[in-house]
């Protein structure tokens, strides 16, 4: 997809990771912010197309890339074949690039001027030192996505662990209104954070908001749970879960 006077900020409708830029050799020279300079083409991409792209290359260009990102200075294989790790890097390479290139579009445009910026000039410029250093620390945010019938299900299955019986048409309601709201606040979504430290990169991983953890928790607090005494089931397991 490319988009003329695309804004990678994300104030425009198309929002994506923007993995080159040219010069128009068309258009005026305007303000920007960064000073007057001529609007670029961009090219931006999903988080999907970069993968479906990756999956179709041939083995001789998988090896190239992985070549290229591990001369880069990313952590990854050198090799043909479909790997996660070149996959992650291609991803990672690609998100840093978008964030060079909107920084040179607010900041510095004429820069974008000087020539066609994409992932293979950008990894170029990293390799021989004029825009590589250390890999700065890649975080992802993954949104935890839940069938309506897999809630349902949970839902039943907690109520009647506390209760005795199946989960009402209301309860199901209720429930489900309050784990949907949950499950939309960013605060919910899993993060995991890669640092490269060396020759090593540390994965961090913040789990995700549990539906099945926030029932146990929430339900055994109505009266009617308490006055089943099942407190013994919730505390084995909170155990599990190494919740204190």
């Amino acid at each position: 997809m490319s988009l003329q006077g695309f804004d990678p900020t994300g104030r425009a409708s198309g929002t994506g990771i923007i993995t080159s830029s040219t010069p128009d050799p068309r258009g005026a020279r305007v303000p920007l912010a960064g000073g007057i300079a001529k609007q670029s083409q961009f090219t931006v991409s999903s988080q999907k197309q970069l993968v479906e792209q990756y999956r179709k290359m041939s083995p001789a260009m998988r090896r190239a890339l992985s070549q290229k990102l591990k001369d880069a200075g990313y952590q990854t294989p050198v090799t043909d074949q479909y790997n996660a790790s070149v996959r992650q890097a291609f991803l990672d390479a690609s998100s840093d690039l978008s964030a060079e290139i909107n920084y040179l579009r607010t900041n510095d445009p004429a820069a974008l001027e000087t020539g066609t910026i994409d992932l293979n000039t950008f990894l170029g410029q990293r390799s021989a030192g004029t825009g590589g250093g250390e890999r700065k620390a890649s975080k992802y945010i993954t949104k935890t996505n839940i069938r309506p019938e897999t809630l349902e299900s949970t839902i039943d299955e907690v109520v009647r662990s506390y209760t005795g019986r199946g989960a009402t048409a209301d309860e199901i309601a209720k429930w489900s209104e309050k784990i949907n709201a949950r499950l939309a606040k960013p605060s919910s979504f899993a993060e995991t954070t890669y640092t490269p430290q060396g020759e090593t990169t540390f994965q961090e991983v913040t789990p995700a908001f549990s539906p099945k953890e926030y029932l146990f928790q929430q339900i055994a607090k109505t009266d009617e749970a308490k006055a089943n005494k099942v407190f013994g089931f919730y505390n084995a397991f909170k155990r599990a879960l190494g919740v204190s």
